[in-house]
């Protein structure tokens, strides 16, 4: 997934935005999780055919790909998607890697500097292939419950993670979710970070407006705050 760099026409500036997209592609062959309804991306109209407009038909679950968790997933009285803070969707965030282990826990979080960080994204070992057009990976690495009560001492407001759950496959109970929901902690999930450097950039996530939604696809592009940029 390439970067897109943006300026106002004319004569290009010395600072270019430089803008990564970290979404997954919704598409036929796609993963989901098991049980959850599966992605059907069928064309109903075709101009080729002779048909006035290309149209098609969209059929997926509302936790397909790159998508946000509203608190009505894991919480009975939790907000549902339209009434959750736009603002938390967008703001500065941390791009974490964690390379190696199977699950984030509190000792891996604990080597990091979490002076300001109201949001992370979790780079770790699931963004080293495709994972969204490969079968389910019952050990993808997730947070374990501890690292989610580091993140709450810390004040994080929210966490985004490279797979389709910030919960472990076998977890019992959803433990992370309802740790982070209960603080108002919002979840990102099922993000692609294979090019992106660990460091500091502006978050915009934008999820579909679904009424009284439990979570919805979103769009979601870094733009990048280093020197050099806008």
């Amino acid at each position: 997934m390439r970067p897109w760099q943006w300026y106002d026409g004319g004569v290009k500036p010395e600072r270019v935005m430089t803008i990564y997209d970290i979404s997954v592609p919704i598409n036929n062959r796609m993963v989901s999780w098991p049980g959850d309804p599966g992605v059907r991306v069928e064309r109903v109209l075709e101009l080729a055919q002779g048909d006035p407009a290309t149209v098609s038909h969209l059929s997926m679950g509302s936790h397909t790909g790159t998508h946000v968790d509203a608190f009505s997933h894991f919480k009975r009285e939790g907000k549902p998607l339209d009434a959750m803070d736009l603002s938390i969707y967008v703001g500065e965030a941390v791009v974490v890697e964690i390379a190696d282990p199977k699950r984030i826990t509190a000792r891996e979080l604990s080597g990091f500097d979490w002076t300001g960080v109201e949001r992370v994204l979790f780079k770790t070992r699931n963004s080293s292939r495709e994972w969204y057009n490969e079968p389910f990976d019952e050990s993808f690495v997730h947070i374990s419950p501890d690292g989610a009560d580091f993140l709450i001492e810390k004040g994080i407001r929210l966490v985004g993670i490279d797979y389709l759950s910030v919960e472990g496959y076998h977890a019992d109970g959803a433990p992370c979710h309802h740790r982070l929901m209960d603080h108002g902690i919002y979840i990102v999930e099922g993000l692609y970070l294979k090019n992106i450097q660990p460091g500091r950039y502006e978050l915009i996530c934008l999820p579909l407006k679904v009424e009284d939604g439990d979570g919805a696809p979103a769009r979601v592009v870094l733009r990048d705050l280093r020197k050099g940029t806008r």
